[in-house]
């Protein structure tokens, strides 16, 4: 509607600040303030007001939101999304003990991520209040089985307008009695209590005053002059618990695909991967501080006040992106996860850096750590700078732990200020889950395996994993050697190649279906017939660069393939973009569709989605004659996307490692086609979300950088089986968006008590997922929250570096335990997000 400041200011003047004035005045007056960081903006300004506010609050006449925000589901991660019901009920509860928040709002965005009735059910969040949805009262569920009760009024205020709209009391009266004869069967049908809801809401609403009018309506009622029932004023959770306290609401599950995703992702491309950094980055921050706490017996000095910070910079971008002087909005939400990742690397910088100064290093060699926060264990390509001016020994040899000699190679240093740099790559192997391993540099030494050990002619490219055929601007075929199955399809595009359309929109602007690019002004790399340069071809890894000027842009391709690690690297720089109206950028991956029936599924939080499959089995909102929902939630693309996408057919399959927000499966040169082409959504530049004529492009200039990876499975001819789908590359694809960190020990102090090779916590279960090890926010014991990313109920074994002397089962903002576990074994059921509390 404006700026942050302006919007904070309106709600100060023109809602809160009435609203309070109104329930001084009439003691029956309710009002709903949809999220809970509007209370902590208004106190800033107003601190003064604190014990007005929180009487009107105990005494249920005032309800705040019990999410920090209304976001994009789908553009955070799982823990951000929880990190909402932190910042919200929990921190609400905290400041007013006395207050309800069971109710969370959602009125505007026509999307809802699988797992968010749980996240909302599991923090005590009873209802939602949402739109753009059939209008009803629903059971909304998640895979796990719990559920949170909805009201909607259909398309967002517009249920409103015949009563604001109405001219007197008696037309008023008209109004309300046409809508609840409306609503008579749907009520008696389900079998509900006769409690309708009435919400009186739209942007920038201002409390309203129908005191009299409420009053003249009961006494009516009482004297038998009327047959209606009776009206008050009510707020959100008081409703709907009114409204489903017996009956059968309908119930619902599913994925309901945001159709307003560029708004965000596409639309601030930097913004989003600004935002996806912050929230990996601040999960690996909280393992490693909690780690660095434990093995100092002592969370003193445990960085709550920063990481808190962090999560609120984290997840402070609602849906309101753009809108009139967007370009202020959409400028601070980018520096908030900016910030909010500043903050997440120096915890994360100064754990490690803390755990390692406490490694009993060997002697000889300069001690290279490898920090893996992830709760399995992994293998990656890692890399590492080394200063050394002032070094006689030029020569390196890289060894682990064993001896054992590692393969490494020099690649260019990003370090511009000294020539004294050198940056190694190299394949670490079986780093330790939530742990660490060390490598040893031994200077004056052989180093650097001379051999090149893949074979390239010029067109084509081998290892032991794949047989890659290049074509300008592209790949042509890629043989997995192992599955002896070709991945790549005969298509409009090449494999990794670029390519650009005509993208026309502005921002969410009510639509009620993604608008789709055409092919006006269509280019791609290979119609400029780029050849490939050789820039690396050394004992870890071969890299491939192919350039050409566009009309708006110079692109750039790189592929990148490993000698020992099965992966290959695909990045892309547009560069000098000059922010032309209209224009998308996508990268192409055309899928060999064996048989027609190959099949597609994404990342979402703390849940994969099968395309077709696991959405909801409707139209993604509620139409209405001048907005018709047309698109069944199935069919709705592009998608938002969170670390990968993946692709597999009855012979192979394939997950690739994403960069971006959003993908398409669908190819856009001819969408009728049952050819799958995998297609992350690089940037497009369109119109703010605004109405008027001159309101802001999101138009994205200069410099957009991305890196893609992809890995193959599937049935191997020796001992043929289709029992695989996405879970065979699902590690692969969380792995390659969250590289290890590698810590240089030029000082190696003495005495240390750990080993060079150490896990600090391990679990048995692969279906599960550890998503934060962290300090309990109210007390100092251990948080650990996990859940089952394959429908699996599990009993997972949790083994930490400490003895565990008590553990229970608590809600997901740690409060409230329900039950003890035993023997360090924690029950996962199907699908289920759990919050364990651990006392050591």
């Amino acid at each position: 509607m404006d700026t942050p400041e302006k919007c904070i200011e309106f709600r100060d003047v023109n809602m809160i600040t009435p609203a309070l004035k109104r329930m001084a005045e009439n003691p029956e007056f309710k009002f709903n303030v949809e999220n809970a960081m509007n209370l902590y903006e208004y106190l800033e300004r107003h601190p003064d007001s604190f014990d007005e506010i929180r009487k009107f609050t105990e005494l249920g006449q005032l309800e705040w939101g019990a999410n920090y925000n209304q976001p994009y589901e789908g553009m955070y991660d799982g823990e951000a999304l929880i990190r909402q019901t932190y910042l919200g009920k929990k921190r609400l509860r905290k400041m007013i003990p006395g207050g309800n928040y069971t109710c969370a709002w959602d009125e505007d965005v026509p999307a809802r991520v699988m797992q968010r009735p749980q996240m909302f059910a599991k923090a005590g969040i009873k209802y939602l209040q949402f739109s753009r949805f059939e209008p009803g009262l629903y059971n909304w569920y998640s895979p796990d089985g719990s559920y949170i009760s909805c009201w909607t009024p259909g398309q967002y205020e517009c249920s409103g307008r015949p009563i604001r709209n109405a001219k007197g009391d008696d037309n008023r009266t008209a109004a309300f009695t046409e809508i609840l004869n409306n609503w008579n069967d749907y009520y008696k049908q389900r079998e509900f209590s006769p409690d309708y809801i009435y919400i009186s809401s739209h942007d920038f609403s201002k409390p309203l005053d129908y005191d009299s009018y409420f009053s003249e309506w009961n006494k009516k009622v009482d004297n038998g002059e009327s047959p209606l029932p009776y009206i008050n004023y009510s707020t959100g959770a008081m409703a709907i618990e009114a409204a489903v306290r017996k009956g059968k609401p309908d119930s619902i599950m599913g994925e309901r695909p945001n159709v307003w995703l560029y708004i965000h992702g596409p639309g601030h491309e930097r913004a989003l991967k600004a935002s996806r950094y912050a929230s990996r980055r601040l999960v690996a921050a909280e393992k490693f501080a909690t780690f660095d706490a434990m093995l100092k017996k002592d969370f003193s000095d445990y960085p709550q006040e920063k990481l808190t910070k962090g999560w609120e910079d984290g997840i402070y971008a609602d849906h309101g992106w753009g809108g009139r002087f967007g370009h202020i909005t959409d400028k601070l939400f980018r520096t908030k996860f900016e910030n909010a990742g500043e903050v997440a690397d120096e915890v994360v910088e100064k754990s490690i850096t803390c755990i390692a100064n406490d490694i009993n290093f060997k002697e000889d060699g300069i001690p290279v750590v490898v920090f893996n926060s992830l709760s399995w264990e992994r293998n990656d390509p890692v890399t590492f700078s080394l200063n050394t001016e002032g070094m006689y020994d030029q020569d390196f040899k890289l060894i682990d732990g064993e001896g054992k000699s590692i393969n490494y190679q020099f690649i260019p240093t990003d370090n511009t200020d000294s020539d004294s740099w050198l940056k190694f790559v190299f394949i670490a192997e079986g780093v330790p889950a939530h742990g660490y391993k060390t490598y040893y540099l031994m200077p004056g030494q052989s180093g650097e395996d001379e051999k090149l050990r893949m074979d390239y002619d010029g067109k084509e490219l081998t290892n032991q994993f794949y047989k890659i055929k290049l074509e300008q601007g592209g790949i042509s075929s890629i043989m997995d050697k192992y599955i002896q199955q070709e991945l790549v399809s005969e298509s409009d595009f090449l494999f990794g190649e670029v390519f650009a359309l005509e993208s026309v929109g502005h921002g969410a602007g009510e639509f009620t279906r993604v608008q789709q690019p055409t092919m006006k002004g269509f280019a791609k790399m290979s119609q400029y017939s780029p050849n490939w340069q050789l820039l690396e071809n050394g004992a870890v890894r071969t890299v491939l660069e192919t350039s050409h000027p566009w009309e708006h842009c110079t692109v750039k391709q790189r592929l990148i393939v490993y000698n020992s690690y099965k992966r290959i690297d695909f990045e892309v720089d547009i560069l000098g973009f000059d922010g032309v109206h209209s224009r998308e950028y996508r990268l192409a991956f055309p899928m060999k569709n064996d048989a027609g029936r190959g099949k597609v599924a994404y990342e979402s939080p703390m849940a994969v989605i099968e395309v077709g499959k696991d959405e909801l089995p409707m139209p993604g909102g509620f139409s209405k004659p001048e907005q018709i929902y047309d698109t069944p939630c199935p069919e709705i693309h592009p998608r938002e996307v969170q670390d990968w996408f993946s692709y597999w057919d009855e012979n192979k399959g394939v997950t690739i490692s994403t960069d971006v927000a959003a993908f398409d499966w669908v190819n856009p040169a001819n969408n009728n086609s049952k050819e799958i082409v995998l297609q992350p959504i690089l940037f497009a530049t369109r119109r703010s979300c605004n109405g008027s004529s001159d309101s802001n492009w999101y138009l994205q200039r200069g410099n957009h950088h991305f890196k893609f990876s992809l890995t193959s499975f599937g049935s191997i001819w020796w001992s043929p089986s289709s029992d695989f789908d996405w879970k065979e590359g699902r590690q692969f694809g969380d792995q390659a968006n969250q590289p290890m960190d590698a810590l240089v020990i030029m000082e190696k102090l003495q005495n240390g008590k750990l080993p060079d090779k150490y896990s600090f916590v391990k679990i048995n279960s692969r279906n599960v997922i550890v998503s934060t090890i962290k300090k309990c926010e109210d007390d100092n014991n251990v948080v650990l929250r996990c859940y089952d990313i394959e429908g699996i109920d599990s009993d997972v074994k949790v083994d930490f570096f400490k003895p565990v002397k008590e553990s229970w089962l608590t809600n997901i903002i740690e409060e409230e335990p329900v039950n003890t576990c035993k023997d360090n074994v924690y029950k996962v059921g199907k699908y289920a997000i759990e919050t364990f509390k651990l006392k050591f």
